[in-house]
């Protein structure tokens, strides 16, 4: 009889606990594919973690609460709204009711678009976990309301001498950061980070000139770009180069052009100017130079060689500075990763 009993229990017990992994699973809204998923992350994140998040946006978007969407922003958006631009906003001001029925109708995702993190509705909102301060984020809105930075008049193209400045031209940290780290070594500069951002404090003192040094690479690198050389078409991206084709296309307000070095292999170049800059200012940001600062703008600049990387843009501010002996060369005074950040500089002088 106490067999009959025991076998009795176990049956009750299994069917119990069956029932209650059975119920738990019905209340996950992720697949065990998601979950392999996450261990190949090495589970920074959990994917029931990442649905929730995506729905408490959705709840957000639905209340139109803007300034609760924004609380989860951390520092400023790669792309979309400044927070200060939002201060005095309703939500009907930055985002259409197509916008917002299109992402409340979207399902929250379990998994990450590869390195790139979560997205809602086709990349209307990308959002991320912190690793570190272990906290989810949103770091992109696109499709909101764009903000005007300059009521001025802009030029489409920085021309000199009547001769159009080409994206390639213009130097910029590559991806990579190699071409600032051989300046950093060659001028034994110790702070790379503050260097990266605000190159022109360093040229005329640490860096004593503006001329191109030898890489370790054997090549010829440079910060600020030679005007003649630049029109001569010897100048890439922080290179010196054997002369390239000198095209250029202009669309959507941008000056375009690519350049390749066979058949398979090209890199398409960029730039919009984005605010005309202060003359007092542009020789503030550079004061060791000795010239003069002739004309300066803020400018997003850019490139892109194909693959899923995509663009690689940042946001900086060139001086056009003419030497003693007339020498032109366009400098870089300060760089921003982040549009909005510049932006932020620039409302924060004016």
């Amino acid at each position: 009889m106490n067999n009959l009993y025991f076998l009795i229990f176990t049956i009750l017990f299994c069917l119990n606990s069956s029932l209650a992994i059975s119920k738990e699973k019905s209340f996950l809204n992720c697949t065990e594919k998601d979950r392999e998923y996450s261990e190949f992350w090495k589970n920074y994140y959990n994917p029931e973690e990442a649905y929730n998040f995506g729905q408490t946006i959705k709840k957000l978007v639905k209340e139109k609460d803007l300034k609760s969407i924004f609380s989860l922003v951390k520092g400023e958006l790669t792309s979309g709204p400044r927070k200060d631009y939002i201060k005095d906003k309703k939500f009907s001001d930055i985002f259409s009711e197509k916008w917002s029925n299109s992402l409340l109708e979207s399902k929250p995702p379990c998994s990450p678009v590869g390195w790139r993190g979560f997205m809602l509705n086709n990349g209307s909102i990308w959002f991320n976990k912190d690793k570190e301060n272990n906290k989810w984020y949103i770091f992109s809105i696109l499709g909101a309301k764009k903000e005007l930075i300059s009521k001025k008049k802009l030029p489409i193209g920085w021309k000199v001498s009547e001769k159009t400045i080409l994206p390639h031209c213009l130097s910029s940290e590559w991806m990579s950061g190699d071409n600032y780290e051989e300046f950093v070594k060659k001028f034994g500069i110790k702070n790379y980070k503050d260097f990266s951002k605000n190159p022109g404090k360093y040229l005329g003192k640490q860096i004593p000139h503006l001329e191109p040094i030898n890489a370790s690479w054997d090549e010829k690198i440079y910060l600020a770009a030679p005007l003649k050389q630049c029109f001569e078409g010897n100048l890439r991206n922080g290179s010196i180069v054997d002369t390239i084709n000198m095209d250029f296309e202009i669309s959507n307000k941008s000056i375009q052009n690519k350049i390749c070095s066979s058949k398979f292999s090209c890199t398409e170049y960029a730039y919009t100017i984005l605010f005309k800059f202060p003359l007092e200012k542009c020789k503030k940001l550079a004061p060791y130079i000795n010239g003069k600062c002739e004309e300066s703008f803020l400018i997003s600049v850019g490139s892109y060689s194909g693959g899923s990387l995509g663009w690689d843009v940042s946001y900086n501010i060139y001086g056009l500075f003419s030497i003693n002996d007339n020498t032109k060369y366009i400098v870089p005074l300060k760089n921003f990763y982040k549009k909005n950040n510049a932006v932020n500089y620039i409302k924060g002088i004016n």
